[in-house]
């Protein structure tokens, strides 16, 4: 049989234009990814041509490729529903999920929306940040926590990132009361501190390779319990952050607003993960599948967006290197 003959062959197509990921079209098909990549090399050996562009991240549908969708993904879709008579479209299905305030508002929300354009039977209701407890009562069906929990009987624990900070702060700050050169000298700065609702007390250390700082001190503390708060404190000049994602304060290290401090030094990493309940997975498909994709999705966007927060880091401290021998000069 022909590729292009193959009914998988262009659903694996159809999905892969729609989500830009290879990844998460074999999610949502239920097949592993080699042979979701095999499907779409043969498609496109038989067609003569490229159908993706995988220079870029996310990948990006050719011309061909974009023409192609709009004329097969209607057939895809009609071979699917007289595959699947007993399926029901209609019934709406809720799924109740929890995240920090900032992550829900600056990522998960799109993609919540986006598998909604996928599964036009499924809907979401975003909640606050919980804790696993919370999950085992089931006063949610999925959340994000920032480190995995210490009990995990009956949950279901998905990493999707690990992940570390700076210490940051903006050259208006660093003007009026000095600069840190070790981790000692944060004691004569005011800290900027996240609690994050899963942690019971705020960052302790800071970590340079295998070396532990003393424990920090500070002249004084404000201390939050979301990311946007200390994004806002930061950026009015009130003090130093270890906690800020550079996610969140990216574009401002990018353009100098802000800037990594005591290089080499980092907080102990989070440990991002989707979290639900054992028995709901077992009981409803719909809930599976919709957090297998979610997690495969957070986890392709997560390394990208590593390696690119890595990048700005390095540029900004090889920005301060270079300022700091004009001076020297």
């Amino acid at each position: 049989m022909k590729p292009s003959q193959n009914l998988l062959s262009w659903q694996v197509f159809v999905a892969t234009c729609r989500t830009r990921s290879i990844s998460q079209a074999a999610v949502l098909l239920g097949i592993d990814l080699p042979k979701a990549s095999r499907l779409l090399s043969a498609l496109e050996t038989e067609l003569g041509e490229p159908l993706f562009d995988k220079s870029h991240r996310p990948i990006q549908p050719t011309p061909r490729a974009a023409e192609l969708q709009r004329a097969v993904e209607p057939l895809v879709a009609g071979f699917q529903a007289a595959l699947e008579p007993k399926a029901e479209p209609h019934e709406r299905f809720t799924i109740r999920f929890a995240a920090p305030i900032e992550l829900a508002q600056e990522y998960f929300s799109d993609k919540l929306f986006q598998y909604s354009e996928l599964f036009h039977d499924i809907e979401f209701a975003v909640l606050p940040e919980v804790g696993p407890d919370d999950i085992r009562r089931g006063d949610v069906d999925v959340a994000v926590l920032n480190r995995r929990p210490a009990d995990p009987s009956g949950l279901i624990i998905r990493n999707y990132n690990n992940s570390t900070t700076v210490p940051l702060a903006t050259p208006e700050y660093l003007r009026r009361h000095g600069t840190p050169l070790s981790p000692a000298d944060l004691k004569m700065h005011e800290g900027l501190l996240l609690k994050a609702y899963n942690d019971d007390t705020v960052t302790q250390q800071l970590f340079f390779g295998r070396e532990r700082s003393e424990p920090l001190e500070w002249k004084r503390t404000f201390v939050t319990h979301d990311q946007l708060t200390l994004k806002r404190l930061l950026l009015e000049h009130h003090g130093i952050t270890v906690d800020l994602s550079i996610l969140h304060i990216g574009e401002e290290i990018r353009r100098g607003i802000v800037v990594p401090l005591l290089e080499g030094w980092t907080k102990t990493p989070w440990c991002m993960c989707l979290v639900n309940r054992r028995e709901d997975e077992l009981r409803s498909a719909k809930l599976r599948d919709f957090v297998l994709w979610m997690t495969a999705t957070a986890r392709e966007d997560s390394a990208r967006s590593a390696n690119e927060c890595r990048q700005i880091i390095e540029d900004a401290y090889l920005r301060s290197k270079r300022v700091d021998l004009k001076r020297g000069s």
